[in-house]
């Protein structure tokens, strides 16, 4: 979705995002402010607009909206002004605030579309059809814009009674190939919504069978397949919807969404509408459009649309499930678990709510809430395949993998039949094992894994890497490596493996390589600097050599790296060896 990019970076220029702010009686004070304590704000409007701008850089998306807030008020005739904290507003949450700088905006003659698209979103809450309609029937400058107004001008012509013209105006949208998905997908939900099932099961079926856009947009993706279900069990047609929810349940297994589905269909349990007005089908065209800009780094965008959705529908727990994982990938940790907690315990989104506020427990340092929550999880869940690795993970996070063994011994106990997906679970037992110093029942973790998934580079490169670093197996080991680099040739620890094994076979030339690419690829990596120091030493370029490490240090390595590293530097490598040989020749050496 490159052209979806470049979309987004052309309205960001135009609104001002990306750029130097036309504020232009602000530019001299904003200098002189640029080298005083960015946290000390005066009264001063060039003071609450740079702290405005200082708090947005660091997704502080509460204090930008209050700084701006602070500003508006001392400049209240500037529009430029506006439009910015305007958008600070709608995607601080901020809403009605965001319409009454909005309608400001309008006032003043600025022709804005994001503020127009806000104030349309405005008259849709309200039932306002008409002028919802008015705003949105326009030529819209950007494609993004132009899909995304025309998607909601299509639910809002549902919403005043017109089905046949809302379909008409999503078929008539145009645009690069991307808009087929999103075209295919609501012209189906918008006839479904309308009465029209047959219609809507014909649209729902043709955008399902769009792969190439569901792998460009694979949460929207998903969004069509637990549409279709439901399509599927409105037209009686059972056993189609039980199809298409074990395809989805293939594509993402134990997903509790379309487990909940299939459990639904197989009870004969009635399936709620998934857009029962037209209000919410507008909330899910902004929820599809937020998933998909945020996926290509348009997060402030992302962060509105989200807003603009959860403003419209926000009982819709898909909704809130994802401006709370947007607001935990911008590390704004404390919002995002007070939306995980809103989430209903009959909900089939709580279980995975539930994990997300419980690894941002661990993140924010309540490593004990953490660890009580996800307890909980896999006690209420014993075969949740994810709640698991995640528990493990979060213990390995900590180096507490002798713990990890046992979360994941626990369901590896409870598959009678282990299969693909399963594959992940015993290559994080395998490191786990391996951490613990057990190698054996790590290779026969790792042996596993790949017999369930041959050729998983990530597999190949642990078992590689770790034979290597043993001094065992060294050639099978490199076979391994070398296919782990041949599927993924621009992974940089891959790479490293690949040298770091050239290394250890005393093909230095061919470890330079390999490693000096390797530091490309992950130039902040202390591990790979190190190697490659060594590397460097064995060739005999000493000076490089301490340079690498001296960079290594830098960087923070393992604690456990870092005396070797320092003497290495005071004393050289080859001496460095002969005191370890030393020692392990004699223990009471060295």
């Amino acid at each position: 979705m490159e052209f979806l990019t470049r979309e987004l970076a052309k309205r960001a220029s135009v609104l001002g995002i990306c750029s130097a702010l036309v504020l232009s009686p602000l530019h001299s004070a904003l200098a002189e402010n640029e080298a005083e304590d960015k946290i000390q704000v005066s009264n001063s409007l060039a003071g609450n607009y740079l702290a405005a701008r200082i708090a947005a850089t660091d997704r502080d998306t509460a204090n930008a909206a209050a700084f701006y807030r602070k500003a508006i008020s001392l400049d209240p005739d500037n529009i430029s002004l506006k439009i910015k904290g305007f958008l600070s507003f709608v995607g601080n949450g901020d809403f009605a605030e965001g319409v009454s700088i909005g309608n400001e905006i309008i006032q003043a003659g600025n022709e804005s579309e994001i503020v127009e698209l806000v104030l349309a979103v405005e008259d849709i809450r309200k039932k306002d059809w008409a002028s919802a309609e008015r705003r949105l029937t326009k030529d819209w400058r950007s494609a993004v814009d132009r899909l995304m107004a025309g998607l909601v001008l299509g639910w809002a012509k549902l919403g005043s009674g017109d089905l046949e013209g809302a379909l008409t105006t999503v078929d008539g949208l145009r645009g690069p190939a991307w808009f087929d998905l999103f075209v295919q997908y609501h012209g189906g939900l918008i006839a479904l919504t309308g009465g029209d099932v047959t219609e809507g099961v014909r649209r729902l079926q043709v955008a399902l069978d769009n792969r190439a856009g569901g792998q460009a947009a694979p949460d929207t993706y998903s969004r069509i397949q637990a549409a279709l279900i439901g399509a599927y069990a409105k037209a009686d047609n059972a056993q189609a919807a039980l199809d298409v929810a074990a395809e989805a349940l293939r594509r993402l297994p134990q997903n509790p969404v379309f487990t909940d589905l299939q459990e639904s269909l197989q009870e004969n349990r009635p399936i709620a509408p998934f857009a029962a007005t037209a209000q919410i089908g507008a909330a899910e065209v902004f929820l599809n459009l937020g998933t998909a800009i945020n996926r290509e780094g348009g997060q402030q965008f992302a962060r509105i649309y989200m807003q603009l959705a959860s403003t419209l529908a926000p009982e819709v727990d898909a909704i809130t499930v994802q401006l709370a994982e947007l607001f935990d990938d911008q590390g704004m940790l404390d919002r995002a678990n007070d939306l995980f907690g809103q989430i209903a315990d009959d909900s089939p989104y709580h279980p995975i709510a539930q994990l997300e506020r419980a690894l941002n427990l661990d993140e924010m340092g309540r490593r004990e809430d953490a660890r009580a929550e996800l307890d909980r999880l896999i006690e209420a869940s014993p075969d949740d395949l994810i709640a698991h690795l995640s528990y493990g993970a979060v213990l390995a996070r900590h180096d507490q993998f002798a713990d990890a063994i046992g979360i994941y011994q626990r369901i590896v106990a409870r598959i009678d039949k282990p299969e693909r997906v399963h594959w992940n679970l015993y290559y994080r037992l395998g490191i786990a094992y391996e951490r613990t110093k057990q190698w054996p029942l790590a290779e026969a973790a790792f042996k596993k894994a790949l017999e369930l998934y041959p050729d998983q580079p990530r597999v190949l490169n642990y078992m590689g890497y770790s034979w290597v670093d043993m001094d065992i197996n060294l050639e099978e080991g490199l076979e391994l490596i070398r296919k782990a680099v041949s599927l993924r040739p621009n992974d940089g620890y891959m790479v490293d493996s690949l040298g770091w094994a050239y290394y250890k076979l005393g093909r230095i030339d061919e470890a330079v390589v390999e490693l000096e690419r390797a530091v490309e690829l992950r130039p902040g990596d202390p591990t790979i600097n190190d190697h490659l120091g060594d590397a460097y030493w064995k060739a005999g370029r000493q000076l490089e050599a301490t340079f690498q490490w001296q960079h290594a240090l830098a960087l923070d390595p393992p604690e456990g790296d870092i005396d070797r590293i320092r003497e290495k530097l005071a004393v050289g490598l080859d001496e460095v060896e002969r005191r370890e040989l030393a020692s392990e020749e004699d223990p009471n050496k060295g």
